[in-house]
């Protein structure tokens, strides 16, 4: 570690300055320089410092359909003003899962990565990626995973990352779907996994990029026959579920994807059968309190909204699978050049971080 000691004192601190200002790229070669600057940049404290900094800009990381190779890809949109033309973008290198899969998070700087029989940690910037085991549950061998639902978030007792998988089982002996649920949440710190059954309302849906706030994760369930909506929240810390209210006045008629705005909770309100798609988004200001935030339409040619950017603008995807940036103070818009199939396109909010999945509990 640098020490700060008489006349190095203000020297030191400008190198610490300086190094904080590099991509992580930079900042990975610069561990070989000396044993020093090694024992810094893989110190604990600088890890969050370099997360945190005013020079570490959100950009976007769009997981796209490849038309070419009929696979799934990832992109990172360099520009940190997404108005400025033209728009460029680099594909990063990802070779590891090869098939259709699931992508969750980022949680500083860390995705997780799914499909039916891998699940994996992976993190773009130092180009780190760790397959986890599977975890075994202990029902008889007639029984098979029939759907699977994740979730990403910190435990803030530890300041340790968990993953949470929910799985529904088929029984095949008497084709039934069997209640209650399989959950196993996986501990990066200790590598291991905690495998317990829950019973827990309706059918699950996927978030728009990582719910979690604030030591907490929410899901989006509705009830099977009356599709019913409401919020399933997980507590990280407790590894305990519950069930929080919806915004109110919720038509059965229209239907609701949770995403994050800034540090609120968000709920996309909308009818997927209209023409002309109005959207209304709700903030969650405190737990089960709800405030309107806007309502944005008519808006034609739109399949589903996407999440927020910065200045309430908002990311759509149109019926032809395109990806666009939404102004909704001048309607403007504008093509992010990635295209999505079968539900695949997702924007995520990224930030460049060293945050280590191979060496345990680093965040």
């Amino acid at each position: 570690m640098l020490r700060d000691k008489g006349d190095n004192h203000t020297s030191e601190n400008d190198i610490i300055e300086i190094l904080l200002r590099l991509p992580v790229k930079a900042l990975l070669r610069f561990k070989c320089v000396c044993k020093t600057w090694n024992a810094l940049i893989r110190n604990s404290n600088f890890v969050t410092k370099q997360l945190n900094h005013h020079s570490n800009n959100a950009r976007l990381l769009i997981q796209y359909h490849n038309y070419c190779t009929e696979k799934f890809a990832f992109a990172l949109i360099l520009n940190e003003i997404l108005t400025k033309e033209p728009l460029l973008s680099h594909d990063l290198d990802f070779q590891h899962m090869r098939c259709d899969s699931g992508v969750i998070g980022p949680l500083n700087g860390i995705l997780g990565l799914w499909n039916w029989n891998r699940i994996a940690l992976w993190n773009p910037a130092t180009k780190e990626f760790r397959f986890l085991s599977i975890p075994h549950s202990n029902l008889p061998p007639h029984f098979r995973a029939c759907s699977y639902y994740f979730g990403f978030g910190l435990d803030l007792t530890t300041n340790d990352c968990k993953l949470i998988w929910i799985r529904d089982f088929w029984d095949n002996k008497i084709d039934t779907l069997y209640d209650p649920r399989v959950v196993s949440v996986y501990t990066l710190g200790s590598d291991s996994w905690r495998v317990f059954e829950v019973d827990l309302y309706g059918s699950i849906q996927d978030s728009l990029g990582n719910t979690y706030m604030n030591g907490f994760y929410y899901w989006l369930t509705n009830e099977k026959y009356d599709k019913i909506l409401i919020i399933l929240s997980f507590d990280i810390g407790n590894e305990v579920f519950r069930e929080i209210k919806m915004p109110p006045d919720m038509a059965k008629s229209k239907w609701g994807d949770l995403s994050m705005y800034n540090d609120s909770l968000a709920m996309f309100i909308y009818d997927p059968n209209e023409v002309e798609k109005y959207i209304d988004i709700w903030l969650m200001t405190v737990e089960e309190c709800w405030m309107k935030e806007l309502t944005i339409g008519p808006l034609l040619d739109v399949e589903r909204p996407l999440g927020f950017w910065k200045n309430g603008e908002l990311f759509l995807e149109l019926e032809t699978g395109e990806s666009v940036l939404y102004n909704p103070n001048t309607g403007e818009t504008k093509d992010l050049r990635h295209r999505g199939k079968d539900d695949c396109l997702k924007v995520l909010i990224y930030k460049e971080s060293l945050v280590s999945i191979k060496e345990g509990n680093d965040f």
